[in-house]
């Protein structure tokens, strides 16, 4: 037993486990209590307004990322955000601004499990796979002490047996959240590119982030991974927003993707 490992499971078994949403005392660091899980399990299953999907299978909002042919679809999110969606957005303010690090441990263990799945699917190995993630920028992580994407890639490599790889690199830019789309889009575009001891060529990866808002931050990293040489580049979050706003085209997922501009193809 490593002594991270030994000392991680010393500190677990000392501290007292609560609940990442409402902060009741639970039997298990990084569960829901029976009350917010319950009602988290409601929120889970609510659907697109446009294509009456849950979460977990809409693609309304892959606009512009990068199709995976390895896992059969664009990106993977648990849950849409913002809907009223009271526990899981008390649990994603845990996650992303609290030290206490079990929401981080619960969205790990829904990813893992969701990316298990597809990869069993698929045909596709865990240990052919990396996990990485966008960096977050550094004065948010001087503030809260912590970058809540690379934890969270960081556990589900450790839960599914991928290898975990720093692989992209920050450089300046804006907070996304204070952006509107077009101004996120282009941040995003200065902001991610490869590390510079990066060496990606040939490899399969899966970029983890929390939020998929327009998705900028995200085809940003596919893009710098698959320009690089990366074999695949899948993004998966914890939730996504909703997609709004007029001229959406409500029939996209219906399109066929070899057809669809929405779709980018290697």
């Amino acid at each position: 037993m490593g002594i991270k490992k030994f000392l991680r499971d010393a500190v677990e078994r000392i501290t007292v486990s609560k609940c990442p949403s409402c902060g009741a005392v639970t039997r298990r660091s990084g569960t829901l209590c029976p009350d917010c899980l319950e009602k988290y399990r409601s929120e889970k299953a609510r659907e697109c307004d446009f294509c009456k999907m849950p979460a977990t299978e809409c693609v309304c909002s892959t606009r512009g990322l990068y199709y995976c042919r390895q896992l059969g679809r664009s990106m993977y999110s648990v849950i849409f955000y913002g809907a009223d969606n009271g526990t899981f957005d008390a649990a994603m303010k845990s996650f992303k601004y609290s030290s206490d690090r079990g929401a981080e441990k619960f969205f790990a263990r829904e990813l893992s499990a969701a990316i298990l799945k597809l990869m069993a699917e698929r045909g596709e190995f865990p240990e052919d796979w990396r996990v990485t993630y966008p960096p977050r920028r550094k004065s948010a992580v001087r503030r809260y002490g912590f970058d809540q994407s690379k934890g969270l890639a960081r556990r589900i490599a450790r839960y599914t047996g991928m290898k975990f790889e720093t692989t992209l690199s920050r450089r300046g830019g804006a907070a996304q959240k204070t952006l509107g789309r077009e101004e996120r889009q282009e941040n995003a575009a200065h902001s991610f590119v490869l590390g510079a001891k990066a060496d990606v060529k040939g490899n399969k990866y899966v970029i983890v982030d929390d939020i998929i808002t327009t998705g900028s931050t995200l085809r940003t990293c596919q893009r710098a991974l698959l320009s690089n040489g990366a074999a695949a580049a899948f993004a998966v979050s914890v939730a996504k927003t909703r997609m709004r706003g007029a001229g959406y085209d409500t029939k996209a997922r219906f399109r066929r993707r070899a057809d669809d501009v929405w779709f980018r193809t290697r």
